[in-house]
């Protein structure tokens, strides 16, 4: 958790200073279908007022806009084609096309159409990795031994 969050903060700088591209969302919204966790809410309203205190905008608004995206993320995790992962660029489109819409109807930000398609097209990569991650290297918890 540590090093995601670590991940997280630097994902962050680096998307308010020089990839205009939400990778903070991304990598939330990846997260958020693979594991079904409770630390994905609190890391997109801590995310959330971190990216809008780090682009001068309302403290509040970018929170309940990521909390609404990762809710509905877990949401749809549930579903039976949620196993494909290739499902993941629709979703990825449809929710960081919400997350543009939430930005130019309460922040009167400009709807930039080009960043969303380019988001949810690297989405797939950045599922893989955040996948590999964590499998490969989170120790599970669920794991007893019998005796």
């Amino acid at each position: 958790m540590k090093t995601l969050i670590v991940t997280l903060i630097i994902a962050s700088i680096l998307q308010t200073t020089i990839i205009p591209i939400n990778l903070v969302l991304m990598i939330l919204i990846c997260r958020a279908y693979i594991t079904s966790d409770k630390a994905n809410l609190y890391l997109a309203f801590i995310f959330g007022l971190l990216i809008a205190h780090l682009n001068f905008n309302n403290l509040g608004i970018e929170s309940i806009v990521y909390l609404i995206v990762v809710l509905a993320t877990w949401l749809l995790s549930r579903l039976r084609l949620a196993g494909n992962s290739l499902l993941i660029v629709p979703v990825a489109f449809v929710l960081l096309s919400a997350d543009q819409l939430a930005g130019f109807y309460l922040t009167h930000q400009a709807f930039n159409f080009p960043k969303v398609i380019i988001a949810s097209f690297l989405s797939l990569p950045m599922l893989y990795l955040v996948r590999a991650w964590e499998e490969y290297f989170i120790g599970q918890k669920d794991i007893k031994l019998k005796f």
